[in-house]
């Protein structure tokens, strides 16, 4: 994995640590291009695959009836 790769899975994790609402707040975040301070060091490709990558997280616990 790539540093930059390694600083996206830490984001995640880290995010999904705060909990649902906080993810929600995250990808509605990134989908306006908004700054937040738990992925403030990642650069617009990485938020791009933070914000893929959260989607497909909360998509599976909707699934799932969270």
């Amino acid at each position: 994995m790539t540093e930059a790769g390694h600083q996206v899975m830490l984001a995640i994790d880290s995010i999904c640590a705060l909990g649902c609402k906080t993810v929600a707040a995250c990808i509605q975040a990134l989908q306006t291009g908004s700054s937040r301070p738990e992925y403030a060091g990642l650069d617009m490709v990485q938020r791009a695959s933070l914000l893929h990558e959260l989607q497909t997280i909360m998509s599976i616990y909707e699934e799932k009836g969270g």
